[in-house]
């Protein structure tokens, strides 16, 4: 299964390695290393994420890695591919 990248979960990726870059450049390099590793993990386990209990479809998951979420929506067949529409921070639902 192929993923897709929308554009606001790639400025989302570049706007959190930026915020974490700032204080620990190891860190940020770290973990983006191990948020790609997560998501490449979806292409042969796409359902392995959580559902988002804000909606109501199960096709709408989310990995959490730490403070972050990765949300994507699965598309029923597997060789359609997964979207990744955004990236949110544990902080950002408060």
């Amino acid at each position: 299964m192929k993923i897709l990248f929308t554009p606001r979960s790639k400025s989302d990726i570049t706007e959190i390695v930026h915020f974490i870059s700032q204080d620990n450049p190891k860190a940020a390099a770290n973990w983006t290393k191990s948020i790609f590793e997560s998501i490449k993990s979806l292409e042969n386990f796409p359902s392995s994420g959580l559902i988002v209990p804000e909606y109501s479809e199960d096709t709408i998951r989310e990995l959490i890695k730490g403070q972050y979420h990765i949300v994507y929506k699965m598309n029923q067949s597997a060789e359609e591919p997964l979207f990744l529409p955004f990236i949110k921070s544990y902080f950002d639902y408060g």
